[in-house]
């Protein structure tokens, strides 16, 4: 973070000030307590199962010089005088901040939203502009009211770019976050069934993402899945820039002739230039290139071709980086491949929702196994009153694949089980389980030399788990073999 005075701090919280703050400057913001270096001021943000007021002085004692804190509620820093800034929202305060010291910024900033895909596309992105300049990225999945002010204040005169990942469960939280971010580049990658609990209907989770438009920057950039339905009805009531990306004839970056190639895929980019002066790009014609992605995912070619959508709206000639993706790695928990012993896990368990599950099951589907292919499926969570439909359906679908082995998990288990047995899959196939706890070491020992096991939930299932519990079960295997 550039420094900024404290006095501007608590002039963009609109906070008042208990003590003399003159000439002290702000070099850092944290909200945790164990991460405060000197010079930073602490957001004392209260939490569902913490209060960050409990940690004033250990953040003073770390070395900040001033705290953000709520007017509501006492406040013991046992009668030492500190400079703590009174306000009526700490977390408010943080997305205001945020946003004034983002207006300071030089930096040209990506917003990205959508329902599947962010973390992996901000990465993939990150992977690209890192090629032209200095480039700030989200943490993990930083794309709330916390994650993304954090992202902001890393961005410093220094840097050429911020990427901000914004995600969202409620209404308003995108049109919030765009308020922050301000981007110069808007990417809504894909809008499906997602979070339905907070959003109602499809249509709901349409509005809340096309929210991000609404805070685009005067002559910014609109990047658009020209494959999906939805993007394309926001992209026709926009009247800004926009850039399309795709695999239909559609898009604008379009990526054809696509073939699976080792554990990734190689397709070729297919760029009119003509159609691209108002982005800066000079020249024009028609160009081609091919790509190498060393990730496993149809769907990735998507993100892949969404983050050279993103390069080219900021004028940066893409044709030269046909290799860049050579040495790109997946984030964790994203189509990971673990190998205990004879058995593979494939863990795609960061989260799920009808069409990230469908699209694991399609990789599923075209991957070689010498073994057997076993699904490990847990709920996808935030679903709604459709919750019940669309785990049958997901079962409908996992009983045309050619599955060995079909465990289900959680609350909905029995939906995806009994409707995979309605569509023919062989019960002796199927096994439902209420919870992971309910897995035994019985049941594990099931796995067989070669299996290949996908497993995909929502993050609140914590699926991935259920590799931690084989290894444990394992271990002890080898060494009594042994």
């Amino acid at each position: 973070m550039d420094a900024i005075s404290l006095e501007e701090v608590i002039q963009a919280v609109n906070g008042k000030a208990i003590s003399n703050v003159s000439g002290l400057m702000v070099n850092g913001v944290s909200v945790d307590s164990r991460n405060v270096h000197k010079g930073n001021v602490f957001f004392a943000i209260k939490g569902d199962h913490y209060d960050g007021r409990q940690f004033i002085e250990q953040a003073f004692d770390a070395g900040a010089i001033g705290v953000v804190v709520s007017k509501q509620g006492g406040i013991d820093i046992s009668g030492k005088c500190l400079p703590l800034i009174l306000v009526d929202d700490v977390k408010t305060a943080l997305g205001d901040l945020a946003r004034h010291y983002r207006r300071k910024l030089n930096a040209k900033i990506i917003g990205i939203t959508g329902s599947n895909g962010k973390t992996t596309t901000k990465e993939m992105l990150y992977h690209l502009l890192s090629h032209f300049a200095p480039v700030v990225k989200p943490q993990k999945s930083f794309n709330n009211f916390i994650g993304v002010p954090l992202t902001i204040f890393e961005i410093e005169s220094k840097h050429k770019y911020g990427i901000l990942e914004m995600g969202t469960n409620a209404p308003g939280e995108i049109l919030r976050l765009s308020e922050i971010g301000l981007p110069d580049i808007a990417v809504i990658l894909n809008i499906s069934k997602t979070h339905l609990e907070g959003l109602g209907s499809i249509e709901g989770v349409a509005l809340e993402k096309g929210d991000i438009l609404k805070n685009l920057k005067e002559n910014g950039v609109f990047v658009y899945n020209a494959d999906n339905p939805l993007c394309c009805e926001i992209a026709d009531k926009f009247g800004g820039n926009k850039i399309s990306f795709g695999l239909g004839q559609n898009a604008q970056i379009r990526g054809t002739d696509a073939k699976k190639k080792g554990n990734g895929s190689v397709f070729t980019i297919d760029i009119d230039y003509n159609t691209f002066r108002l982005c800066g790009v000079k020249g024009g014609g028609r160009r081609q290139f091919e790509i190498q992605l060393q990730v496993p995912g149809h769907h990735n070619i998507s993100n892949c071709l969404a983050s050279f959508a993103v390069c080219h709206a900021l004028g940066l000639d893409i044709s030269g980086l046909y290799n860049a993706f050579l040495s790109f790695k997946m984030p964790d928990m994203r189509i990971d491949s673990q190998q205990i012993g004879n058995v593979t896990f494939i863990n795609d368990a960061y989260n799920a929702n009808p069409e990230s599950v469908f699209a694991a099951l399609k990789y599923f589907e075209e991957i070689d196994a010498a073994g057997r292919k076993i699904f490990i499926c847990g709920d996808m969570l935030e679903l709604g009153k459709e919750s019940h439909a669309l785990h049958k359906e997901l079962g409908e679908k996992a009983s045309t694949l050619n599955l060995d082995l079909l465990w289900t998990v959680g609350k909905y288990a029995s939906d995806i089980a009994g409707a995979a047995k309605d569509g023919g899959m062989d019960v002796e196939k199927v096994l439902s389980f209420r919870s992971l706890d309910d897995i035994t070491e019985y049941d594990m020992g099931e796995f067989r030399e070669n299996d290949v096991i996908l497993i995909k939930g929502s993050r609140g299932m914590h699926m991935e788990t259920i590799i931690d519990k084989y290894r444990e079960y394992f271990s002890p295997r080898v060494l009594t073999h042994n």
